[in-house]
């Protein structure tokens, strides 16, 4: 395994608590300032709310990708296929540690899909005051890991997607939590339990989960295609939060990407779980080979194929520029201005009381957007394969003559 004690924090604790810090308030101002503004467009017309908060949401994802990349220069290093920008896909992540969503924002940035991210988090994330509100309008995928709950909200918010003709990548970890000693450990009783071989480098993988998403998208004409990620560090490993507060951040990332077009998959549950395991286990041989290189500098996924890379470093500036501003101007106005403090204050009250009595932003869209449709078809779900023509089955939304006229 790579060592944990090799650690990299050129900026130390000083720079780990400014960082994190601007993350919380660039997360607060945008959720309160940015957001705020847009919101009453979800009672109007869901459609262009969702297209709107996507890009609005891309803008502050920017300035993570920025903080690692500029400030902190972390090297992302990506082999193996591309995810197209406009393909439906689910993509499928290893949990080394806690964090690895946060570094898979530079890959969909660079592959400049960066506003179609979503992914399937705890539902306590939500809580957490700015980016907890900030990935409600995103509309992230909250699990409480209730599967009674879960399932409901799963069908619900992919069918939601479709029918909103919306394209999302959606990041999903099998293993449901991060590869820390205790959880390699329960997952090692767990093989043995279950005549499974031993995984050092992943976790078993909990395959219900993963099936119900394909199958559901697939159901609904919402997927094209499974990515299958692999995350590795070469060099130091920063587990949590702790270590990105210390200002450990990894000096190197690597990903490997393998696509299946969902035409490969099979469809029945059994056997999809079944593939599930086996990509699990290539994976736990794709880095038990990585991390056999001593030198860490020499530590690579031996993949030749690179999907296109654009840097669009410029804008990574401007991000990082424009926010420091943002949070500048926001700061002045609470410190001069009434109005702007009277402001925050109830956008504060609506995303607390919302959260408790509707469970989150994209839970209150989903209703709007339910109540709008014509009364036959609540409930229902869109998208699905309906005519055939030809003998080719064609993919339409069984909504499309309602989300052409939304007014």
């Amino acid at each position: 395994m790579t060592s944990s004690k090799l650690r990299y924090a050129p900026f130390g604790i000083i720079g780990g608590i400014l960082s994190l810090s601007f993350i919380f308030i660039t997360s607060f101002y945008g959720a309160v300032f940015i957001y705020g503004p847009v919101l009453p467009l979800m009672f109007v017309w869901p459609w262009l709310f969702r297209r709107v908060a996507e890009v609005l949401a891309s803008t502050w994802q920017t300035v993570l990708v920025a903080i690692y990349e500029k400030v902190f220069r972390t090297k992302i290093v990506v082999t193996g296929d591309s995810i197209e920008r406009h393909e439906k896909t689910v993509v499928l992540m290893n949990h080394r540690t806690r964090i690895d969503w946060m570094f898979f924002f530079p890959v969909v940035f660079h592959l400049k899909i960066l506003n179609r991210q979503k992914i399937a988090l705890k539902s306590a994330l939500k809580r957490v005051p700015g980016i907890g509100w900030a990935m409600q309008v995103a509309a992230y995928i909250f699990l409480d890991r209730n599967w009674e709950t879960d399932q409901d909200h799963i069908d619900r918010i992919l069918s939601y997607f479709v029918e909103l003709d919306s394209k999302p990548n959606i990041l999903f970890f099998p293993e449901g939590t991060d590869l820390s000693e205790d959880n390699r450990k329960r997952s090692a009783e767990f093989a043995k339990k279950k005549d499974l071989p031993v995984f050092d480098y992943v976790l078993h993988p909990r395959t219900k989960g993963f099936t119900y998403f394909v199958n559901t998208l697939r159901e609904i004409s919402g997927i094209h295609a499974v990515h299958d990620v692999t995350i590795a560090y070469p060099y130091n490993l920063p587990q949590g939060e702790k270590e990105m507060l210390l200002g450990e951040v990894p000096r190197e990332v690597h990903f490997h990407i393998k696509r299946h077009s969902i035409s490969e998959l099979p469809k029945d549950e059994e056997k999809l779980a079944n593939w599930c395991q086996k990509i699990w286990a290539n994976k736990e041989e794709l880095l038990k080979e990585f991390y056999s290189e001593p030198n860490h500098s020499l530590r690579k996924f031996k993949s030749k194929k690179k999907p296109p890379y654009h840097p669009r470093s410029w804008i990574l500036w401007l991000a990082l520029i424009s926010w420091v501003l943002i949070s500048i101007i926001f700061t002045y106005l609470l410190i001069v201005s009434q109005f702007a403090r009277f402001y925050a204050f109830m956008l504060v009250l609506f995303y607390l009381t919302e959260t408790v009595l509707l469970d989150g932003i994209e839970k209150m869209e989903m209703i709007i957007h339910e109540m709008r449709k014509p009364k036959k078809l609540w409930g229902k779900k869109g998208g699905r394969f309906l005519n055939e023509a030809k003998g080719d089955a064609k993919q339409q939304n069984i909504y499309q003559k309602y989300l052409n006229n939304p007014s």
